[in-house]
């Protein structure tokens, strides 16, 4: 199976060509209750453009679309995981 191919991969690239993604924030942190290694936090933010606000030329805070936040708690000693 060639993943070239495949029709997802085909599509997602015209989701990408219409609407760019921009980076908000992104930040790791040692997060655990005794030991602060035991526990890491990372948080990725990130944002779709406003394809109506750049079509009508407006630049800068106009233009920020749809936001999102994740976080991913990760115990390095059990490997549990929490997003």
């Amino acid at each position: 199976m060639s993943y070239a191919s495949a029709p997802n991969s085909a599509r997602s690239g015209v989701l990408r060509a219409q609407s760019p993604v921009y980076v908000i924030d992104f930040s790791s942190q040692a997060a655990g209750k005794r030991v602060a290694t035991s526990k890491r936090r990372v948080r990725w933010r990130w944002g779709y453009t406003n394809q109506d606000a750049l079509k009508h030329g407006q630049t800068g805070n106009n233009c920020r679309g749809e936001e999102h936040d994740i976080t991913l708690v990760w115990s390095v000693t059990s490997g549990k995981r929490q997003i």
